[in-house]
């Protein structure tokens, strides 16, 4: 018969299999409350909700430049466009911003309406109605390389929007990590034209920034001019220069 010795490295060894569980034990209960934690501490500021910040009252005035293209030539309008949330719709435990739109020459002119878009909010996107059409703007969480269907909400075909960082930009002493650009087309100039459309949204601040070229050219003799001219199109620069609230 023989006999197994036991031999203190194989005691040793137990001990060390069960320090061994015990320590993976305290790290899978760390990691576990570290986890509840930052589910805890997920708020607006976090998700990216205050992208765009929606308080009753509160306008943004804004610089635009817009430039529409023509067969014959184009017509450039330099104007100011000042944006207020005045009024709100409850409905299906959703609210509805109305946002009123009114534009001026300049600073000594008087301002006059221009239209009345809406802004709506729900956990999971911001969407804005322009003239009747539906744009999901924003989606959440706010994060680099996100990718959404900005038309989801209309019958316009798909577009994909995707979130891009903006750097050197200085908005209030803020830094990059609290700018965000919105990229909705980017076709560079080709034969048939160009789409570039983005738009810069600052945390605390709103939109700041829409940046917008659109040109259609001519690739067929039908079309009244030479090949590659422009024939339709527009480009829009709008930049925010105040904000504040109403009384």
């Amino acid at each position: 018969m023989r006999k197994i010795k036991a031999s203190s490295s194989s005691t040793s060894n137990r001990g060390y299999l069960f320090k061994g569980i015990a320590g993976m034990l305290i790290l899978l209960l760390a990691l576990l409350n570290t986890s509840c934690n930052e589910t805890k501490e997920i708020g607006p500021e976090t998700l990216g909700y205050d992208f765009y910040p929606i308080n009753l009252g509160e306008y943004r005035v804004y610089d635009v430049e817009e430039i529409n293209y023509l067969i014959v030539g184009f017509d450039t309008s330099v104007y100011q466009l000042r944006e207020t949330i005045f009024d709100s719709i409850a409905s299906n435990d959703q609210t509805t911003y109305l946002l009123r739109r009114d534009v001026r020459l300049n600073e000594t002119d008087e301002w006059r309406s221009d239209s009345v878009w809406s802004v709506t909010q729900t956990s999971n996107f911001l969407s804005i109605t322009e003239n009747n059409i539906p744009f999901i703007k924003l989606t959440f969480p706010v994060s680099e390389g996100r990718e959404w269907n900005g038309n989801s909400l209309n019958t316009r075909s798909s577009v994909t929007y995707y979130y891009q960082p903006v750097n050197n930009l200085v908005i209030d002493s803020l830094s990059n990590d609290d700018h965000i650009r919105v990229i909705i087309e980017d076709i560079e100039e080709n034969v048939t034209g160009v789409d570039l459309r983005s738009e810069i949204y600052v945390q605390g601040i709103g939109l700041v920034e829409k940046d917008y070229v659109t040109q259609k050219k001519c690739t067929e003799s039908a079309c009244g001019t030479d090949l590659g001219e422009i024939i339709a199109g527009r480009s829009l620069k709008q930049v925010l220069i105040e904000i504040g609230k109403d009384e």
